[in-house]
């Protein structure tokens, strides 16, 4: 996945809490906006958890993103 499809994700209007599905078939989930940071002209993401805990993403090895319900 391109760091630039994940941006307009990230920054959609409203936000839609989402997935990551990876290629090693491991999904980490986004709830919230906050929950994740892309600097631009990286490709690397950071997830925090709701325990508070990171995980570093290569964005290369996103092969989707399942969106949830948006928010009402």
């Amino acid at each position: 996945m391109r760091s630039e499809d994940l941006q307009e994700v990230i920054r959609a209007a409203p936000f839609r809490p989402f997935m990551l599905v990876l290629a090693d078939g491991r999904r980490i989930a986004v709830p919230r906006p906050e929950s994740i940071m892309l600097p631009r002209e990286t490709c690397t993401a950071v997830v925090m958890d709701a325990d508070e805990r990171i995980q570093i993403v290569d964005v290369a090895l996103v092969t989707a993103i399942e969106m949830g319900e948006q928010s009402r």
